[in-house]
C-alpha cells in the first residue's frame, strides 16, 4: 500500500462525529442524511437564512449544493457562503452545464474560496468556460475522452490555487495548483440511482469536518463510495435488480469501513 492509501485506510472511524450542515434539494435529502449516519457523522439539513448564525456556532462543515434550484435556495446558499468564511466548504455545482443562472450561481459562490469544489467532468468544464457536453445534470461520453480530460486538468490548473477541484467520471479527476490525481475506481450502475454525487459531496464534507485536507478529504470522499459501489456490485448483480444495488451501496457505507484493508482496492493515484 502507498502512504496516500495508508491515510485513506485510517480514515475509520472517524476521530469525531463532525456536524455537517447541508443546503441540497428535496430529492437526496434522506439519502445525503442517512449516508452520513452510516459514516459516523452527523447531518443537520436547514436551509432558513434566520438560522445561520446560531449554527454556524456548532457546525463542523457546509454542504452547498445546487441541485434544485429555487429563488429560496439560491439565496440561502450565497448567504451561507458568505457566512461560512470559517469552516470547510463543499460547493457542488449540480447542472453548471445547464443554465446559466447556474453557471452564474457557481462563480459567485467560488469566490469565497470554498475548500473544495466538486461536479462531473462536463460541469467542470462549463465552470471553466470549456464547451461542455453535459445534458441537464448529466456528464457527456465525449467530455471524458482522454484528450478533454487533458484540456480540463489545463483549465483547473489556471482556477484559484487554494481551491481543490473535483470532476466525477469515468476517471475521478482531483486537482488543486499543480497537484493532479487520476482515479479509476466506480461501477456504471452508481449512475443508475439518483445522488451519487451529492452523497460523495457530503462525504468529502464529513471528512473535512473531521480535520482532512482539502485533496485527503475528497480523495477519501470520492474513493470511499466508488468502493462501496464496486463492493454492491460483487455481492449483488447481475442476479439482482438496481433497487437491490442501490441498497447495498448504502449497505456499504457502515460496512466497507470495518475492513482495514479497503483502500487496497482504489485505483490511480498522484500524475
Amino acid at each position: 500500500m502507498t502512504n496516500w492509501q495508508t491515510k485513506l485506510a485510517e480514515a475509520f472511524p472517524l476521530k469525531k462525529a463532525p456536524l455537517v450542515h447541508c443546503i441540497t434539494n428535496e430529492i437526496t435529502n434522506e439519502l445525503l442524511a442517512n449516508g452520513l449516519l452510516f459514516v459516523g457523522a452527523k447531518p443537520i439539513m436547514a436551509e432558513d437564512v434566520r438560522e445561520f448564525p446560531d449554527l454556524f456556532k456548532s457546525t463542523d462543515g457546509l454542504l452547498l449544493n445546487m441541485g434544485r434550484m429555487s429563488i429560496a435556495r439560491e439565496e440561502a446558499l450565497v448567504a451561507a457562503s458568505k457566512l461560512a468564511q470559517d469552516k470547510p466548504v463543499v460547493v457542488d455545482i449540480v447542472g453548471a452545464a445547464a443554465t446559466p443562472l447556474r453557471l452564474d450561481l457557481a462563480h459567485r459562490l467560488a469566490k469565497n474560496q470554498p475548500s473544495v469544489i466538486k461536479g462531473n467532468i462536463s460541469e467542470l468544464r462549463a465552470f471553466c468556460g470549456l464547451t461542455s457536453g453535459g445534458r441537464g445534470v448529466d456528464g457527456s461520453a465525449s467530455d471524458q475522452e482522454d484528450a478533454a480530460i487533458d484540456e480540463l486538468i489545463a483549465a483547473l490548473q489556471k482556477q484559484d490555487p487554494a481551491i481543490t477541484y473535483l470532476a466525477t467520471g469515468k476517471k475521478d479527476v482531483v486537482v488543486k495548483g499543480d497537484q493532479v490525481w487520476l482515479l479509476a475506481n466506480g461501477v456504471p450502475e452508481l449512475d443508475c440511482f439518483t445522488g451519487t454525487g451529492d452523497l460523495v459531496g457530503a462525504l468529502i464534507t464529513a471528512f473535512l469536518g473531521a480535520g482532512y485536507e482539502a485533496v485527503e478529504a475528497t480523495l477519501l470522499g470520492v474513493s470511499y463510495l466508488n468502493c462501496c459501489g464496486e463492493q454492491a456490485k460483487k455481492q449483488l448483480l447481475p442476479t439482482v435488480g438496481l433497487a437491490d444495488f442501490r441498497h447495498e451501496t448504502l449497505n456499504q457505507l457502515s460496512l466497507l469501513s470495518q475492513d482495514t484493508t479497503w483502500s487496497q482496492a482504489v485505483k490511480g493515484g498522484k500524475r
